[in-house]
């Protein structure tokens, strides 16, 4: 199974709460799966932020079920622009959950700007149980169990390489820290640091010092989102300035428009 971290991925908020809503599945779904997502865009030109999470995403156009793509793992925001009214659901798989589905590593697929043209790669039976059922589901919880139910007859038990696993709970443990990855440091995860390299952006999609960035990222919006404490940065950052910096870096945005923006937002 996937790795059995404590992450809980966020995008940030959408003003309307209709607009985007999600679903966490339960076991065994929930091995594989992060969560399921709607993004109902109105009438009207509109723009939705993406935040990286190290995960990767199925999108289907509901309004067109053959349009299906796949985004891989990037390491700062992107920006998306869309035509409503348009609505868009979406599997978020675990970090490495999607093996369970396309068992090719994230570094043999055809990936041009982290989005792929799902056909290419997703196995032929999942796409025909797509295209014949979705379209008669109108209720987001009803889609929910009906594409559960075609993902827990495809999945499969995956493997993961030990180094890997070593180095992604280095990750987690030491999110507060700064990550070295000099040869002597990667030795404890039984590689060399352009072995890692290798390893990770075969299996991650993303260069280690990418992927470490966007976990404690993704740690530090979860407590900007739960947490009303006002030094949400000083529990993973040196200090205010580097907290500011990687913030925008990754994001797009300083922290207070981040928490006072829509990440789904008209264009006018």
């Amino acid at each position: 199974m996937p790795m059995d971290i404590n992450y809980h991925p966020y995008q940030g908020n959408v003003t309307h709460p209709d607009h985007y809503l999600t679903f966490s599945p339960g076991t065994p779904l929930n091995q594989w799966v992060q969560s399921f997502w709607q993004l109902n865009v109105p009438n009207g030109s509109f723009k939705y932020r993406s935040m990286p999470d190290n995960c990767v995403d199925l999108i289907i156009n509901l309004n067109q079920p053959e349009d299906i793509v796949i985004i891989t793992p990037f390491s700062s925001s992107i920006v998306f622009t869309m035509t409503g009214p348009v609505s868009y659901f979406g599997i978020r798989f675990r970090i490495l959950g999607q093996q369970g589905l396309i068992p090719e590593p994230l570094g043999q697929w055809n990936n041009q700007g982290h989005e792929i043209n799902a056909n290419e790669i997703l196995p032929q039976n999942v796409l025909n149980a797509i295209y014949n059922g979705i379209s008669y589901q109108t209720d987001f919880k009803n889609l929910c169990s009906y594409i559960s139910n075609i993902l827990l007859g495809a999945l499969k038990c995956i493997t993961i390489d030990k180094r890997l696993q070593h180095y992604m709970q280095y990750c987690q443990h030491n999110i507060s820290s700064s990550i070295k990855l000099t040869d002597k440091h990667c030795s404890q995860f039984g590689v060399s640091a352009r072995q890692l390299r290798r390893l990770t952006q075969q299996y991650l999609g993303l260069a280690p010092r990418e992927f470490a960035n966007v976990l404690r990222f993704q740690h530090t919006l979860k407590i900007m989102n739960t947490d009303s404490h006002s030094l949400q940065w000083s529990r993973h950052y040196y200090d205010q300035s580097h907290f500011n910096r990687e913030f925008k870096t990754l994001s797009g945005l300083t922290p207070s428009e981040f928490q006072n923006l829509s990440v789904l937002y008209n264009t006018r």
